[in-house]
C-alpha cells in the first residue's frame, strides 16, 4: 500500500513540470505586442500569395484556427496566445498545380522568408517549409495513397507566431 501510494505521489507531481507551460498572453503583449487582429491578415494573406489560385482566404474562429501556444494539463496545446494556421487542400491535383504552387514559395524569399532544409532524407520534394524573421511560416506537404481511393493530397499552410487575443 505504502509503495502504491508513493508511486502514485511521484506520477502526480512529476507531470507539474509540464503544465502550462508556454508564453502567457501578457507575456506575448509585453514582448512582441503581436495580437491576433494583427495576425490574422497576414496569415490569410501570405496563404493568398502562395496557392497557386485566386483564392480569399478568411479565418476560421478560435479555436477551430488556431494552436494553443501554453501547454495544459492534460497536455494538449491551449490558448491563448494562439499560433494562427490556415491551410488548403487540393485533392489529386495536376502537376502543373503543385509547380506554380512551389514557386510562389520560392517567390515569398522575395519578401523576407527563408527556406529551412528539411532534416529527413526520405522528404517529398513537395514538402517545403519557410520562415520569416518575426516567424510567420508558409509550407506545402505532399500525401500519397490517402485513404481508400489512394488520393493524393496536396496542401499549403501559413502560420503565425504566437500572437495575444
Amino acid at each position: 500500500m505504502t509503495t502504491l501510494a508513493v508511486l502514485a505521489t511521484a506520477t502526480a507531481t512529476g507531470c507539474g513540470g509540464f503544465v502550462d507551460e508556454g508564453p502567457t498572453d501578457q507575456e506575448i503583449k509585453d514582448t512582441t505586442g503581436l495580437t491576433v487582429a494583427e495576425a490574422s491578415p497576414i496569415v490569410e494573406h501570405n496563404l493568398e500569395l502562395v496557392w497557386p489560385q485566386q483564392v480569399k482566404v478568411e479565418r476560421a474562429p478560435l479555436p477551430y484556427s488556431g494552436i494553443g501556444c501554453r501547454t495544459n494539463n492534460s497536455m494538449m496545446s491551449d490558448g491563448p496566445p494562439w499560433q494562427l494556421r490556415v491551410t488548403r487542400e487540393e485533392a489529386n491535383p495536376p502537376q502543373e498545380f503543385i509547380d506554380r504552387a512551389l514557386a510562389n514559395l520560392e517567390a515569398m524569399t522575395t519578401r523576407g522568408f527563408t527556406l529551412v532544409p528539411s532534416q529527413r532524407p526520405d522528404v517529398d520534394p513537395a514538402d517545403r517549409f519557410y520562415r520569416d524573421a518575426r516567424g510567420y511560416t508558409v509550407s506545402s506537404s505532399l500525401d500519397t495513397a490517402v485513404g481508400p481511393t489512394k488520393e493524393v493530397r496536396f496542401s499549403m499552410t501559413a502560420t503565425s507566431p504566437c500572437a495575444a487575443e
